[in-house]
């Protein structure tokens, strides 16, 4: 992109200055000479120019070189169009218009190099410039019409060349038209073009001479036509020679739709319009009033087109340019302005670092779900205005995506700590939306990273390290969540390909019939051996969620769920099987499909297994949920709701699901003998789980005592380490032998 240069006629430059002085000696010397010197000065500027502007392209090598050696054949055709002009008598009868053979095909090579970087340049989407140029062509053939072709026409000395000299000036009005559009459309004005139209103006200026001089019996003055047109040739040159004649076509910033300078060129378009049809022969008073006036209303209003069509791009592209950097719904700036943001606050002088708080909506998902999105968004809207009330004139909020926002701000840790604590102060607030009051809370991750991504991703780790600790929490990224992040890639990594590599194992802890101690069903446990330690679900199953590695772990296990389940039986056992199932395997709808194709692989009724899920796991999709769980109860599989107690669940969310089978969380069950309070509560799961109908099932019994209690409240099954803990079924096949 260009950069800020002085305007062509101010004399900052060695190089200015010097051109300047060839200007003023070569108009003196073209001034005082007779007609001979004028002539020679004339050429040797003509030859001058085209072989300076032959120079320039090699010399600067333009992006749009053919742009300038179009302009470079349009000063050579020129050359003969206006020597031929000059000189009639040089023509052979034979050929009366090759004069204007030349002249039109410059015209169309200037024509060319306008267009091209009108549309390289890409200011304006649409032809609005041509369009004006048309009608400025137009009401400039009408000007011509009225003063030089309709007085051509009348005269004896008629003929197809004084009404071509009739046309030239409207086709300089509508290549200056163009030429002014590049000029003013963008900021800075680039010198090339300035000159470039100061060339075309002069062009009209002698193309209107001549015109004018054909309606008369006066010959054109060619000392006067000469100096017009040498000031064209000179004007041409300057441009070729700026710098700025590489960047022509480059993409330029938008200039404003209107300035000083376009209120002096519309007064100037109303003088000529009023002074112009002078020059000519009018039949009356009245005629010429009538001739100024329609010459006035055409040029002016192709000029206020140009205007109006300039202005209306203007603001279209303006509206584009903030409908692409900010988001539509709360009006903050998207994820697009973050690195210009980041490199606002890292340049600015005040103290401290710059800190990326990453602001998490806590249950926004169960707000949308429950009333829909356009609830939903209204939620967003108004924790964006909170949020943006909470932060300093100095800060940026940037809504990241969906319920995530960004703040971007210049402050020490402590800074940055008070600045997360006011977020969730507000956050905390009800929220008054149209369907109902909402009350949700926020957790802020903290990070100072001197690199934009470093600092968006250790702050999204410590918002999920807050969110961990409970809702309306923050936390700063430290190193302990750094190994943390990064033994979480490292267990990833190595959980690609475990199963393959025979590391995932399922143990099995029996769920006893509380009457008689006997074992009824097999809980399957997924181990993985790793690194020479056995480890446990909550260590790895998170993982295997958030890299999609889940869906694959989950069919193996249940694949070995069943088959082993075979074989218990088949050593005496007469157990059913029981299988954890993620949030994202329920989200699935082709779990169903996979469990009734191992049923009939295995030879098992659907009422031999067991699927459980817990309360969160119906909270998070309720309605895929249940579309899957009542296909899977269709084929008799029976569902377990899991640490019941410990969720949200509601009555009417029990009846509306196809369960089975509760099991009451084992934290109610270890107050058993220490809290009454529990135990009553166990009572109460008990007696409505009847009511549903329901069966109970007691997690975390680990005494005898708590068995005891468990037994005479109702509770029909009970789990725990007094009836077993979890093992491979090579130690249940032993056990099973040993009793028999």
């Amino acid at each position: 992109m260009n950069t800020k240069v002085a305007a062509p006629f101010a004399m900052h430059t060695t190089r200015t200055t010097l051109l300047a002085a060839v200007v003023v000696i070569v108009s003196t010397v073209f001034l005082l000479g007779d007609a001979a010197v004028r002539t020679g000065v004339m050429a040797t500027v003509a030859i001058g120019s085209v072989l300076v502007i032959s120079f320039a392209i090699r010399r600067y090598r333009p992006d749009d070189s053919r742009c300038w050696w179009a302009l470079f054949g349009a000063s050579v055709v020129f050359i003969f169009g206006v020597s031929l002009r000059s000189d009639p008598s040089a023509l052979a009868h034979s050929f009366p218009l090759l004069p204007d053979v030349f002249t039109l095909t410059g015209y169309g090579l200037v024509t060319y190099a306008l267009s091209r970087w009108i549309r390289d340049r890409k200011s304006i989407d649409d032809i609005t410039p041509l369009v004006d140029a048309g009608l400025i062509f137009l009401g400039s053939l009408f000007l011509s019409w009225l003063l030089f072709i309709s007085p051509a026409l009348e005269s004896p000395r008629s003929s197809a060349s004084t009404v071509m000299n009739g046309v030239y000036p409207a086709i300089d009005a509508a290549l200056i038209t163009l030429t002014t559009y590049l000029v003013f459309s963008s900021k800075p004005r680039t010198p090339a073009l300035q000159w470039a139209l100061a060339a075309l103006i002069a062009t009209l200026v002698g193309d209107v001479s001549y015109a004018f001089a054909a309606t008369t019996d006066d010959a054109p003055s060619s000392g006067l036509l000469d100096g017009i047109y040498l000031f064209a040739y000179l004007s041409l040159a300057m441009a070729a020679l700026d710098p700025s004649m590489r960047t022509v076509s480059h993409r330029q910033p938008p200039a404003p739709a209107h300035s000083n300078r376009r209120v002096v060129f519309v007064v100037l378009l109303l003088v000529v319009c009023g002074t112009v049809p002078l020059l000519g022969s009018a039949g009356s008073t009245g005629d010429l009033v009538v001739r100024s006036l329609l010459l006035a209303s055409i040029l002016v209003g192709a000029f206020l087109r140009g205007e109006s069509a300039l202005a209306r791009v203007q603001t279209g592209k303006d509206q584009a340019k903030y409908r692409a950097a900010h988001d539509l719904l709360t009006g903050l700036p998207n994820r697009t302005m973050l690195d210009e943001e980041f490199a606002r606050h890292e340049h600015s002088q005040a103290p401290g670092r710059t800190c990326v708080l990453f602001v998490d909506l806590d249950n926004f998902k169960m707000v949308n779900d429950s009333y829909g999105h356009r609830v939903g968004d209204e939620l967003i809207t108004a924790a964006a205005r909170r949020i943006r009330a909470a932060v300093g004139a100095a800060d940026s909020v940037i809504r990241y995506a969906g319920d995530e926002f960004i703040v971007l701000t210049r402050r020490d840790r402590a800074g940055a700590e008070a600045l997360a604590c006011r977020i969730i102060d507000r956050m905390n607030e009800p929220f008054p939306l149209s369907a109902a009051t909402a009350y949700v809370t926020a957790s802020v991750g903290i990070a100072d990273a001197d690199r934009l991504h470093d600092a968006i991703r250790e702050s999204d780790t410590a918002m999920y390290h807050a969110k961990s600790l409970g809702a309306a929490r923050y936390a700063f990224f430290d190193e302990s969540l750094r190994a943390r992040a990064t033994s979480a890639i490292e267990t990833a990594t190595a959980l690609r390909g475990a199963i393959r590599r025979g590391e995932l194992e399922v143990y099995y802890q029996p769920i006893v019939d509380t009457a008689s101690r006997t074992t009824v069903v097999y809980e399957a446990l997924v181990r993985w051996n790793w690194q020479g330690r056995v480890r446990a679900p909550n260590e790895f199953i998170p993982i295997a969620e958030s890299t999609n590695l889940i869906k694959e772990i989950g069919e193996w296990v249940l694949r070995t769920a069943i088959a082993d389940l075979v074989t218990l039986r088949a050593n005496g056992q007469n157990v059913t099987m029981s299988v954890n199932v993620s949030p994202m395997q329920l989200r699935d709808e082709s779990l169903p499909v996979v469990v009734e194709g191992l049923l009939a692989r295995y030879g098992i009724a659907g009422s031999d297994l067991a699927l459980e899920i817990t309360e969160s796991d119906l909270i998070d999709d309720i309605g895929t949920a249940k579309t899957v769980l009542d296909r899977l109860a269709a084929m008799g599989v029976l569902i377990v709701l899991d640490d019941f107690g410990i969720g949200y669940s509601s009555l009417s969310r029990l009846r509306a699901m196809p369960i089975a089978l509760l099991k009451i969380d084992k934290s109610f069950v270890h107050e058993i003998g220490r809290s009454e309070s529990d135990t009553q509560f166990i009572a109460a799961i008990v007696a409505m789980a009847s009511a549903l109908p329901v069966t109970t099932v007691a997690e975390g019994v680990e005494t005898e005592e708590q068995a005891a209690v468990v037994e005479a409240l109702e509770c029909r099954f009970a789990q725990g380490f007094l009836f077993g803990r979890p093992a491979p079924i090579a130690h249940w096949l032993l056990e099973s032998a040993r009793r028999r």
